[in-house]
């Protein structure tokens, strides 16, 4: 197997962004009170804000920083070797007192061996934080079942979240499997409501098929997501489905209607909590009622809508006693 490296501490910086503007707020300040300042003017808000700005944003992040990398020099990182698993992304939500905006915060939650990480886009603390990432690219994507060797501290103390101090990627893994030049594909193929990878759905089409599985989510609590991929690498597609639904953390509460026009293969995987509901046969009398017969005659983007028409109204409709 070969690792390649995608992250390590030591190549990262200090963002001097921050504190050079709480340098700027403080020059401000102290020309607006000793410089050229007036009766009534009141410049200590201003450096105060300055002050807290360079601390919290340069000082306290320079400290940091120093730490961690210096327990790395002294030996004291730990290393775990295996695949990648129960990799989800999560977001909070949250509001800014004094616009009122609300802004997400997004976390990747996975493990390693026996090590749980939790990694915050967000965090000026030292580690692996994944910074500049995006949903529809992150700038290092991980993916369940894929081969890596981490090396962490624990440095926040017992029951806290280690520090990942560096990362080495396997080369092989499911995500690889999909065999495309656009490493994202694996990433985009876990996000949203409508993952079209094989570019089968026209804009409109994508419109309504979005619209009818919003209004089936709001209505029902459910999660209901239509993928399309390019390939399948030759993976089985039940278990490629299943690697999908296990990363959007799908496995209890939701739907997949997976398609796979180069291998000619549809799918429907539904969650624990909605095989009741659901079941095996049902899924598999929708794919032959609905959306094969459609994709023998050449109506590919049809029949995705009509399955996840008559998977809605089975799942939405009266249960039976």
């Amino acid at each position: 197997m070969t690792y390649t490296t995608v992250y390590n501490i030591a190549n990262d910086s200090i963002d001097w962004q921050f504190p050079l503007i709480g340098l700027a707020l403080i020059l401000v300040g102290a020309v607006m009170k000793w410089g050229f300042g007036k009766p009534g003017w009141n410049s200590y808000p201003i450096i105060v804000i300055g002050v807290f700005t360079m601390l919290a944003s340069g000082a306290v992040p320079w400290w940091d920083y120093r730490r961690v990398t210096q327990a790395v020099a002294r030996g004291e990182a730990k290393q775990v070797e295996g695949p990648i698993h129960d990799w989800r992304m999560a977001r909070a939500r949250g509001k800014r007192r004094s616009t009122d905006a609300t802004f997400y915060s997004h976390y990747e939650r996975f493990s390693g061996g026996d090590v749980d990480f939790d990694v915050n886009w967000g965090a000026l603390e030292a580690g692996f934080a994944n910074r500049g990432s995006t949903e529809e690219k992150p700038a290092v994507r991980l993916a369940n079942g894929m081969p890596a060797r981490i090396w962490y501290l624990p440095i926040n103390g017992p029951g806290k979240p280690p520090r990942i101090t560096r990362i080495d990627l396997g080369a092989e893994s499911w995500a690889d499997a999909v065999q495309q030049d656009d490493a994202g594909i694996a990433f985009r193929l876990a996000q949203g409501h409508i993952a079209d990878e094989a570019k089968l759905l026209s804009d409109d089409r994508k419109v309504a098929i979005a619209f009818l599985i919003q209004t089936f989510e709001q209505n029902s609590g459910h999660r209901l997501v239509v993928v399309t991929t390019p390939s399948l690498g030759g993976t089985e597609i039940a278990r490629f489905g299943a690697e999908i639904a296990d990363r959007r953390g799908m496995k209890d509460n939701g739907i997949l209607l997976l398609v796979a026009p180069n291998e000619r293969q549809a799918r429907i995987a539904v969650g624990r909590d909605l095989a009741a509901r659901l079941p095996d046969a049902a899924a598999q009398a929708i794919l032959d009622g609905a959306v094969l017969p459609r994709f023998r005659r050449g109506d590919v983007p049809g029949g995705i809508e009509a399955g996840v028409e008559r998977i809605i109204a089975k799942v939405a409709g009266p249960e039976k006693p």
